[in-house]
């Protein structure tokens, strides 16, 4: 089901309705709604939960970004706070636009103590401006840019210290990247692209290469065209295949634009590499 807009979002789930079309700040009221099959909300929604995965106290973010599904099971009402915003906010304040308010349900950032205490003092200050009569946008905007700035911070705690999940993922990812070019039907092969690798690990793409630079120091898509540069110099050293052959096999739906791109990584054309 699609929601059109916050207030919808907002009447279907129980809470308050907002005050500003672009812009929503709440506590979880007690009568918010205990299950949803997927919804998708066509706004960003930034929120933070108490008490949840049997941990009594410790605090838990979430994040979710325009159109993607969300959904929700609990038995008891959540205790927290939230932020919805629209992409007219973004719009308007791009430094806004940081990249894990795409990394969707499945990768919550888990709050240490003092990191959960910065995070709430945030958010009861943005909804106690929020709550008055003539509230300050700019203000709000404000708010928003300091709790982000945190949560950045705090992921890349995060990312450090969950080296074992992390590793199975990343693991993954090299593993088909490094296969990618190992089926032998070339006519319907396509370059590969950080979505690709997103929706075979379930994860976003954001939070992919966001993930693969933190432990690696690049981002998946360096990755993917050092594959693709890689993979071009053995495909040049047989003399049967033409450059265009090779650009096809490589998925370039135009040879002029793997020429560039292996120029640009090597120095040379790929004719000269192939003549050296």
């Amino acid at each position: 089901m699609k929601l059109k807009d916050i207030a919808a979002f907002n009447q279907y789930t129980g809470a308050k309705p907002p005050k500003h079309k672009s812009i929503d700040i709440g506590s979880y009221p007690k009568d918010f709604l205990l299950a949803s099959p997927p919804v998708y909300p066509n706004f960003y929604r930034i929120s933070i939960k108490y008490g949840l995965e049997n941990e009594s106290d410790k605090g838990f973010m979430y994040f979710s970004s325009p159109n993607q599904p969300i959904t929700w099971e609990t038995k008891t009402p959540w205790r927290g706070y939230y932020i919805q915003l629209t992409e007219a906010i973004f719009s308007n304040h791009q430094h806004l636009a940081y990249s894990f308010l795409t990394y969707g349900l499945h990768e919550p950032l888990y709050l240490e103590k003092d990191e959960e205490t910065i995070i709430t003092q945030l958010f009861r200050g943005a909804l106690k401006e929020y709550e008055r009569e003539n509230f300050s946008l700019n203000l709000l905007v404000a708010y928003c840019n300091l709790l982000f700035a945190h949560v950045s911070r705090f992921y890349e705690r995060q990312f450090g210290e969950r080296k074992e999940q992390y590793n199975t993922l990343i693991n993954n990812f090299f593993s088909l990247l490094n296969s990618y070019y190992d089926n032998d039907n070339v006519q319907n092969i396509v370059q590969p692209t950080v979505s690709y690798f997103a929706n075979k690990l379930n994860v976003t793409p954001n939070y992919l290469s966001d993930l693969i630079k933190f432990h690696t120091g690049k981002p998946v898509l360096e990755h993917i065209h050092v594959q693709i540069i890689d993979t071009a110099k053995r495909r040049l050293k047989h003399d049967e295949l033409t450059i265009s052959e090779v650009a096809y096999g490589l998925g370039f739906e135009y040879p002029n634009y793997f020429s560039r791109l292996f120029r640009k990584a090597t120095g040379k054309s790929p004719s000269s590499f192939r003549n050296q």
